[in-house]
């Protein structure tokens, strides 16, 4: 798996921090409290970034940089 593929473009966090990988965005996915894994858009973004780390390459038509931050948004964390 291609956890390092970094994403189109990075992700500013209101906090400060940044998310410019696969790998960063699968660590704050995990960092988040086990209820708000649960949520919908986590769960698409888990696979989604699974099917990007595994094929290797970022797919235009299911951007995990996009998914990361609608998922973002709906924690109200960007």
């Amino acid at each position: 798996m291609v956890w390092s593929r970094k994403l189109p473009k990075p992700i500013y966090l209101n906090d400060g921090r940044t998310i410019g990988t696969l790998a960063a965005a699968r660590d704050l996915m995990l960092s988040l409290p086990a209820r708000s894994q649960t949520h919908a858009h986590w769960r698409d973004t888990a696979e989604i970034l699974l099917e990007s780390a595994r094929s290797g390459r970022i797919d235009p038509l299911r951007d995990p940089g996009a998914q990361v931050s609608r998922a973002l948004q709906a924690e109200g964390l960007i």
